[in-house]
This record gives structure tokens, C-alpha cells and sequence, in this order.
């Protein structure tokens, strides 16, 4: 039994006449929305753009421990229009959100999901092959966090010397009992 699948994706699941496709939205100061499909796809009210800019993203990995994944999206750097917005703006922290969606047998949109979201790393701009790479990282990563920073009195204390909050933190405390006291 499919659980949570709209009637109309269990019946073209049932035909194997199901297209994927990506729709991909890059919030820049002027959000972008493309499509690697052959015609412009309208998803939310929005118009996915099937301008061939879209060249790749990356295969996404899973595995049994929390980390901060990364994901990169390739675009193409022939027109200038995303050399132009990069270079001109800052594009770091903004969000970018890819969707697969799913196409009946008339290129009608079914259904989507998600497929990865976050937020712009950093950029390589490959002038030789006009490539644009968007190093995204998801939405768990912590870009606010001082690297070489430990929660420990000595790292405190070469940082704000007359700050004695982790003063008791390397103490260890035996024959903690829990629960109702005899």
C-alpha cells in the first residue's frame, strides 16, 4: 500500500510513465528558478526556467550519523547574467532549495518532493569552461561558529581572560542518584 502518494501519482505509478525532473531555486537578490526540463514549468506560482543554465548538481549521500552534508550546483557561465550576480552581490548564506518533480505521460506536474536545501558556501567561477559551481552546505551548518573554539576553561580564558564560567566545567561528579531518594 502507498502511503501519503496523491491518486493521480499511484495511478501513473501504475502505468510506469513517470518523468523526474529537478526544480531548482537559487535565492540571489533576484531569486533564479530553473528546470533541466525541455519547456518552463510552473510549480507554486512560480515559472521554472528551462533556459539550459542548468548544467548539474551532485549525487546526494546518506549515512547513519548526523553531519553537515554538501551539495554543489553547476550552472553555466556562457551568458553573463550569473557571473553578473555573483560578482555583484553577496551570495553567501543564500538559500537554495533543489525539488525533484514528477511528470505524468502528457508533461503534466504531479507531484514534487525535496531533495536537498541549503545555503551558499562559497562559488568557483571556471572561466575555461564557463562553469559556475554553487558549494552549498545544508541548512544544519553552523556559520556562525569560531573554528579552533573548544566549551573548556583554557580556550575561554585565551579569548576573554576574565570570564570564569567554565571554571567547574572539567569536574566530574561520582554517585549521582536518580529517582526517588531512600
Amino acid at each position: 500500500m502507498a502511503r501519503g502518494l496523491s491518486t493521480a501519482l499511484k495511478n501513473e505509478l501504475a502505468n510506469q510513465s513517470i518523468k523526474p525532473i529537478l526544480l531548482v531555486e537559487i535565492n540571489f537578490p533576484t531569486p533564479q528558478r530553473l528546470t533541466n526540463h525541455y519547456k518552463d514549468i510552473t510549480y507554486n506560482s512560480n515559472t521554472y526556467s528551462a533556459s539550459g543554465h542548468l548544467l548539474s548538481i551532485t549525487n546526494k549521500s546518506e549515512n547513519a550519523e548526523l553531519d553537515v552534508s554538501n551539495f554543489t550546483v553547476d550552472l553555466s557561465a556562457v551568458d553573463s547574467a550569473f557571473t553578473s550576480i555573483i560578482l555583484n552581490n553577496n551570495v553567501a548564506n543564500d538559500e537554495v532549495t533543489i525539488d525533484i518533480g514528477l511528470l505524468n505521460s502528457s508533461d503534466a506536474l504531479i507531484d514534487t518532493y525535496n531533495y536537498d536545501k541549503g545555503f551558499i558556501e562559497s562559488f568557483r567561477i571556471d572561466t575555461n569552461n564557463g562553469l559556475i559551481s554553487l558549494i552549498c552546505t545544508s541548512h544544519f551548518s553552523d556559520f556562525s561558529r569560531v573554528a579552533g573554539r573548544r566549551t573548556n576553561e583554557g580556550s575561554q580564558q585565551r579569548f576573554f581572560s576574565t570570564d570564569r564560567g567554565f571554571e567547574y566545567a572539567g569536574l566530574t561528579v561520582q554517585n549521582i542518584l536518580w529517582g526517588r531518594s531512600s
